[in-house]
């Protein structure tokens, strides 16, 4: 019995010792995999010569002298200085937040604030050197650190997360104790790298990484941020990251084209370039923009077209899920892109929005903090003439601006879109358009309704996303059949342009959009004079009963007779009237929300035509003029 046991002991003995072979040999094979891999990422990509030295992520060391002076010598960059001074002063008091998620399931208004907390101590301690903000950005880093992680599930809030640690990693560097470094190079590779050397090679088109939204920008910046924050320790990883984001972002970016247009909205543009520009300015500074990223179609003129889309008051067209009052209007963004693509007028801009911001008049920017190291003080020169009408292309939404003379009191600005509502953050306003003169808006669009409503993102045709009122069409300048929605998978676009003429038009074909209701549908505006726009339906009904209804929403006092619409607001008058069809009348009422749970509606009346056709073909032509 006792040679037995001897002899089945050496059996398990020698058994543990095979397995322990074969898993050796497994993670031998697994090792030589990911070498050769890496060795195909070098071969393909090339050497990336990131800077060897900290700071390298967004302002250089080599820049820090030249901002230095750009404080001491021009006023707005002072300015801005003790704003920033100001703030990381009241922030390095503030108390940590918790890790806890929001009614949404997330946490990513904690790492957004993040972002902004850490950001703006570690510029403050780089410019005035003072030890609390160093001692405020320690602090909050070991906290962030210690979180159990950064909210993977979604990614978005471990994307800005490592950002925020990122920048302030890699800014106080050289200060930063041992302890806090080492744990701050776990955290990055435990919650980014190891996460996104993963998601590169297991996840599919829809992927956080690799899909067609902001996510994509959002979170491959994020990751570029973080590798290169720790290049020296994880190189080969870093290499991987730097090639996949170039490789993926495209698959978000290439929708930017032609002309700039990000299809999502006001609000992600503002999201999106963010990111995008943090990740020109990290990739310019650490070896090139490899990935050609900022030469895509559109890229260097989306910096214009979100300024020229704008109401000559500076009121953005909300479409989408865009959220009112919410967000800044300018951004560092706008200085990166006025450098990066020459366009004084871009930063010029941005220049006259950071003087808003500090004396109140706007928000600022979440990353605020990098205004003063890429602040761009370049002249804009001979001031160039806005044009009377312009098309924005977009394979998604296109977007139409009509100026009148804006050295004329009283003339008219017009800013309409195309559309396809089942399309990201959508709604279903094909053909609607936001109208000013005088300063004063005078239709609105309500922007987004709150996002954990109840199928909100079901956006399929008969989806509950439409039933809710600021999704529908029934919220939205535009016309509706019989009361019915327009088609979600329907698509609205520029079929014909005329810019040049001297009463300069467009067409937007309407006909997917209304398919269920109408065999054609087209919407013309026509630039009539400075002071006066006028709105062309024209519908080929199904049904020759089938009524067109004509709405517009707004904030001013309404007054209706018969064919005219008087509206007042803010002592200003603007005036609509029915040019056709003959005997349609105008008439008023509250908007109002239609389920629990929606954002409350307050201030806003419909203007609303109600049109009857002398058989299936007709039109319903309303002018809309400043003048009486």
């Amino acid at each position: 019995v006792a040679v037995q046991e001897v002899f089945i002991s050496r059996l398990v003995t020698r058994a543990e010792g095979l397995k322990n072979v074969i898993i050796s040999t497994s993670r031998m094979v697994k090792s030589i995999m990911l070498l050769a891999m890496l060795l195909l990422t070098c071969s393909t990509w090339g050497q990336q010569n990131w800077l060897p030295n900290h700071p390298r992520l967004l302002f250089t060391g080599a820049e820090t002298s030249e901002v230095k002076e750009l404080i001491k010598n021009e006023p707005l960059a002072g300015e801005l200085a003790l704003y920033l001074k100001a703030e990381a002063d009241s922030i390095a008091e503030a108390p940590q937040l918790p890790y806890e998620m929001d009614k949404y399931g997330n946490m990513l208004w904690t790492s957004r604030a993040y972002v902004y907390r850490l950001g703006t101590l570690s510029l403050a301690y780089r410019i005035y050197g003072e030890d609390k903000y160093l001692k405020a950005a320690n602090d909050a880093i070991l906290w962030v650190c210690n979180f159990p992680d950064w909210d993977p599930k979604h990614y978005l809030d471990t994307a800005e997360m490592t950002t925020a640690v990122a920048i302030a990693y890699d800014w106080l560097f050289a200060e930063l104790p041992q302890a806090t470094k080492q744990l701050v190079k776990a955290n990055i590779y435990k919650n980014a790298i190891h996460r996104v050397l993963r998601e590169y090679e297991k996840g599919g088109p829809g992927s956080w990484a690799k899909r067609e939204t902001n996510w994509n920008v959002v979170c491959n910046t994020g990751m570029v941020l973080g590798a290169l924050a720790v290049a020296e320790d994880y190189p080969q990883e870093t290499g991987i990251i730097l090639e996949n984001a170039a490789r993926y972002m495209p698959n978000c970016l290439k929708l930017f084209a032609p002309d700039g247009v990000c299809y999502e909205g006001p609000a992600y543009w503002g999201y999106t370039n963010r990111y995008l520009s943090m990740y020109l300015k990290a990739v310019t500074d650490n070896g090139g923009d490899k990935g050609g990223i900022a030469q895509l179609p559109g890229i260097n003129r989306t910096a214009l077209y979100q300024i020229r889309t704008l109401t000559p008051s500076g009121h953005p067209f909300y479409f989408g899920n865009a959220g009112i009052g919410h967000e800044s209007f300018g951004g560092p963004a706008y200085f990166l892109y006025g450098k990066m693509f020459h366009q004084p007028e871009v930063s010029a801009w941005n220049r006259n929005e950071v003087a808003k911001a500090l004396h109140g008049a706007r928000m600022f920017d979440q990353l605020f903090f990098l205004s003063l190291p890429w602040f761009d003080n370049t002249p804009t020169g001979k001031t160039s003439t806005v044009p009377a009408m312009e098309v924005y292309h977009n394979k998604i939404n296109d977007i139409v601006v009509f100026n009148g003379d804006r050295n004329k009191k009283g003339s008219i600005y017009l800013v309409a879109k195309g559309g396809l509502p089942n399309q990201a953050h959508q709604q279903m306003d094909c053909g609607t358009f936001i109208v000013e003169s005088d300063g004063v808006l005078w239709t609105e669009d309500l922007g987004a309704d709150d996002y954990d409503l109840p199928g909100f993102w079901d956006g399929k045709p008969g989806g509950q996303r439409w039933k809710y009122f600021r999704n529908n069409n029934f919220s939205h300048n535009v016309i509706n059949i019989d009361h019915s929605l327009q088609y979600a998978n329907g698509h609205a676009f520029v079929c014909e342009e005329h810019p040049e003429a001297k009463q300069p038009s467009v067409k937007l074909n309407l006909c997917e959009v209304y398919k269920e209701k109408a065999k054609s549908a087209y919407r013309k505006f026509t630039l009539l004079n400075n002071y006066t726009i006028e709105v062309e339906d024209e519908v080929n009904l199904l049904d020759a009963g089938s009524k067109v209804s004509w709405v517009a929403g707004t904030k001013a006092n309404v007054e209706v007779n018969g064919n005219k619409a008087h509206f007042m607001r803010n002592g200003k008058h603007f005036y609509m009237q029915i040019i056709a069809p003959a005997g349609a009348v105008f008439k008023t009422y509250p908007a109002k929300n239609t389920y629990k749970g929606e954002k409350a509606i307050e201030g806003i009346t419909m203007l609303e035509a109600e049109c009857s056709f002398k058989g299936t073909d007709g039109k319903v032509t309303i002018r809309m003029s400043n003048k009486k």
